[in-house]
C-alpha cells in the first residue's frame, strides 16, 4: 500500500498560516486560546506521525521492533487526543470548566468519554490491539479501532451539543460556522475508511481549525482594535462565564470626562493616542487583572476579587490622573468619573452588571467630573425594579397578556357616549398591577413600546370590528401613541395595514399625542401627522395644560381635540386664578375651531361647570372607570 502525502503537506501548510497569522498578532491569553494552541500542535504532531509511518514502513521496510510499535502506540494516543480537546475546548468557550462541576449528569457525561479513551489507549499498549504491523502490509488499523472511532464522534458531538445548550455565549452565527466545519470532519473521517491510500482527513481537520481560528480566536475580534486592550464583546464573553462558574471579581469602571472635547480640540489622532496610553496605563495596575475597552472613552478593569487591593488600584488611578497625559504634541490634563462594582454582590447575572456598569456611571457623571462611587453604597433598589417591570413588559407580550381597558367619554351635547380612551392595563403574577405611568417610560426607553403599541392598536381595532361598534353611539375610540412610535418610518404604513385587515374606517380612530411627544419631536411628527390625517385619521392633543403648552403647536399640528390635563381641571375648582385660566383657555381653543375634552372629572359640581364654560366632552369617574372591553359594550349596549 502506497500512501499519498499531498494532503500532508497541504494540511501543514495551513496549520502554519495559523501560527503565523497567532504570532504576527497580539496573543490574548486565555484557557480557550491555549487549547486551540494545543489543537493545532496535536494535530501538527498528528501529521508528522502520518508521515513519519510511510517513511518507516513503507519506503524504507524498517524492521519493525519495539521503536516502531512506541512510536505507532504514541501515534495513535495524539491523534485521537484532538476530539478531546476539541470538546474541552467548546465546554470552556460556553463557560465551564467541568474540573469541577455542580451538573452532575453533564460532568459524567463529560468525563466518560475522557476515562474510555485513557482505558483503550493503556490497554493498547499492553497488547497492541488497534492495529498491527507488518513489512509488507505496513500500518493496518483492526477492528478494535472502532472504539476510539466511537468516542471521537462523541466527543465532537458532546462539544457541539454543549455548545448549543450555550448559545447566548457563543452566538448564532459563530456556532454555525463550528458546526459545519465539526460535519466536514465527521464525514471526511467517514469516507477516510473507502479511501485508505490517501489520508486526506488531516487537510480537512486543519481546515476546520482555520476556520475555528477565524471564527473564534482572530485577535483581531478579540482585542480593540485601536487600544489593543480586551474588546467589549470579549468582556460580555469572559464576564459571563466567570458569573456561571461561581467567581467573585471586582470591576473598576473608568469614564474619561469630556474626551469628546480632547478630541474636537486636539484632533482625533491625539484623542486616540491619549486612550492608548490610558489603556497601557490600566493594564500595569495588577498582573492577572483584564482590561476591557467598554466604550467610545470607557474602560473597565477586572480583578479577583480579594486578591488585589481595590483601594490601592484606586490611589494609583487618581494619582495619575493628577498628571498631564503628554503625546509628542500637547500635553493635555484628563479626568475620570470611577465606577467600583464587586460580584456577586452587585450583580449576579449578566444583564444586571451591565445595568449597574451604566447605572452608576451615569450617577457617578451627574455628581461632578472625577467622582468615585461604590456600587454598594447606591440605592439600586430602583435600577432593580425598573429591570423587573422590563421583564414584566416581555413577558406579557409575548404572552399576549396586555389588557385593554376603555373609559368612556361623554358628549355634552348630544347627551351620550360617543367616544371611548382606550388604556392599556398590565398585571404581573410576582409584581401585580403596574401603572402605564410606570412601566410605558420603560417600555419606550428600551424599545419595547414598539410592539407594545402594535398590540394594543390591533387589540382596539379588533374590539371596534368584533362588537360591530359603527352600529352603536360610538363614534370613535382615542388610542394613545408614543413618540417612539411616531418617530419610525413604517409608522402610518403599520397602522393603516391593521385597519385595513379589520375594515376600520378612518374615522373610527382617534389618535391621541402627548404635548411632551410634539415638543420633542414636532417636524417628525407633522410629517406622520398630516399623511394620517389626509387619509381621514383625526388627532388629539393630551395633557393640554401640563406644564408644556406652547400655542405653537397648535398652529402647526392639525389637531381637532384637544384634552384638558385633570390637574388643570382640579386646580381650576380649588383656585380662583386656575378657574379664570380654565375659563378663558376653553374660550381660546373654541376660538381655535377644536374640540374640547375635559379630564378628571369627578363630581356634579365638576360636570356642570365645565359644560356650561363650553367643554364638548367629559370624561372621567363621575361618568365610569376604565372597564374592560365586555363591560365596555355592555355598558354603550344599555346607555343606547
Amino acid at each position: 500500500m502506497e500512501w499519498n502525502i499531498d494532503f500532508e503537506i497541504c494540511a501543514l501548510i495551513i496549520l502554519g498560516v495559523v501560527v503565523a497569522l497567532h504570532v504576527s498578532k497580539q496573543y490574548v491569553a486565555i484557557r480557550r486560546s491555549h487549547l486551540f494552541l494545543a489543537m493545532v500542535a496535536v494535530e501538527c504532531v498528528t501529521i508528522l506521525c502520518n508521515i513519519g509511518l510511510r517513511q518507516m514502513f513503507i519506503e524504507r521496510g524498517v524492521a519493525i521492533g519495539r521503536s516502531g510499535v512506541a512510536f505507532v502506540d504514541f501515534y495513535i494516543a495524539v491523534q485521537y487526543a484532538l476530539p478531546i480537546l476539541f470538546m474541552y475546548y467548546m465546554v470552556v468557550w460556553s463557560g465551564k470548566s467541568m474540573i469541577y462541576s455542580h451538573n452532575q449528569v453533564a460532568f459524567v457525561f463529560f468525563w466518560l468519554p475522557i476515562a474510555g479513551y485513557v482505558c483503550v489507549i493503556g490497554y493498547n499498549l499492553l497488547h497492541q490491539n488497534l492495529y498491527r504491523l507488518d513489512a509488507q502490509a505496513g500500518y493496518v488499523e483492526t477492528s478494535d479501532m472502532m472504539m476510539l472511532n466511537w468516542i471521537a464522534v462523541y466527543t465532537l458531538l458532546y462539544g457541539l451539543v454543549y455548545a448549543v445548550a450555550h448559545i447566548r455565549i457563543l452566538s448564532f452565527e459563530r456556532l454555525s460556522m463550528i458546526g459545519l466545519s465539526g460535519v466536514l470532519v465527521a464525514f471526511g473521517a467517514f469516507a477516510q475508511h473507502y479511501f485508505v491510500d490517501t489520508k486526506f482527513i488531516d487537510f480537512l481537520v486543519a481546515v476546520a481549525l482555520l476556520i475555528l481560528y477565524l471564527v473564534a480566536q482572530n485577535p483581531a475580534d478579540m482585542l480593540d482594535s485601536n487600544t489593543k486592550v480586551l474588546s467589549r464583546s470579549m468582556m460580555d464573553e469572559i464576564l459571563l462565564r466567570d458569573i456561571e462558574a461561581g467567581k467573585a471579581f471586582d470591576l473598576i469602571v473608568l469614564a474619561l470626562d469630556d474626551f469628546k472635547f480632547v478630541n474636537k480640540t486636539f484632533g482625533v489622532t491625539t484623542g486616540d493616542i491619549m486612550l492608548m496610553q490610558v489603556a497601557y496605563f490600566l493594564t500595569t495596575l495588577t498582573k492577572k487583572g483584564r482590561v476591557y475597552r467598554y466604550g467610545a472613552d470607557q474602560f473597565v478593569l477586572q480583578m479577583k476579587h480579594a486578591e488585589t487591593d481595590m483601594y490601592e488600584v484606586l490611589d494609583s488611578i487618581k494619582e495619575r490622573f493628577r498628571h498631564p497625559w503628554i503625546t509628542e504634541e500637547v500635553s493635555v490634563m484628563l479626568s475620570t468619573t470611577i465606577s467600583c462594582i464587586a460580584c456577586p454582590e452587585d450583580g449576579d447575572s449578566m444583564e444586571t452588571l451591565v445595568d449597574v456598569i451604566d447605572y452608576s456611571i451615569l450617577s457617578a457623571k451627574t455628581m461632578g467630573k472625577g467622582t468615585v462611587v461604590f456600587a454598594k453604597d447606591m440605592d439600586l433598589h430602583a435600577l432593580r425594579k425598573e429591570k423587573a417591570i422590563e421583564k414584566a413588559i416581555e413577558l406579557a407580550i409575548d404572552r399576549d397578556t396586555i389588557e385593554v381597558y376603555y373609559q368612556p367619554i361623554f358628549n355634552t351635547e348630544k347627551q351620550c357616549y360617543t367616544s371611548a380612551e382606550a388604556l392599556v392595563r398590565l398585571n404581573d403574577e410576582l409584581l401585580g398591577y403596574i401603572s402605564p405611568e410606570i412601566f410605558i417610560p420603560i417600555a419606550e426607553k428600551n424599545g419595547m413600546i414598539l410592539k407594545l403599541g402594535t398590540m394594543i392598536f390591533e387589540k382596539v381595532c379588533r374590539f371596534i370590528s368584533e362588537e360591530n361598534l359603527k352600529d352603536t353611539t360610538i363614534e370613535y375610540i382615542e388610542v394613545n401613541v408614543s413618540v417612539v412610535q411616531c418617530m419610525q418610518q413604517n409608522f402610518v404604513e403599520e397602522l393603516i395595514e391593521i385597519m385595513d385587515y379589520y375594515h376600520i374606517a378612518p374615522e373610527q380612530i382617534n389618535l391621541e399625542v402627548t404635548e411632551t411627544a410634539a415638543v420633542n419631536s414636532i417636524s417628525i411628527l407633522q410629517e406622520n401627522i398630516e399623511k394620517l390625517h389626509a387619509k381621514g385619521i383625526s388627532f388629539s392633543l393630551d395633557d393640554y395644560g401640563s406644564g408644556y403648552s406652547t400655542l405653537g403647536y397648535l398652529h402647526q399640528l392639525p389637531f381637532q381635540i384637544i384634552k384638558l390635563d385633570k390637574l388643570m381641571v382640579w386646580d381650576a375648582f380649588e383656585n380662583e386664578r386656575a378657574g379664570i385660566t380654565l375659563k378663558f383657555t376653553v374660550g381660546m381653543l373654541k376660538e381655535l375651531k377644536v374640540r374640547i375634552v375635559a379630564e378628571g372629572v369627578e363630581t356634579q359640581e365638576q360636570q356642570m361647570h365645565l359644560t356650561g364654560i363650553g367643554c364638548d366632552y367629559l370624561q372621567g369617574w363621575y361618568y365610569s372607570k376604565a372597564i374592560p372591553g365586555e363591560e365596555f359594550a355592555q355598558l354603550i349596549q344599555a346607555a343606547g
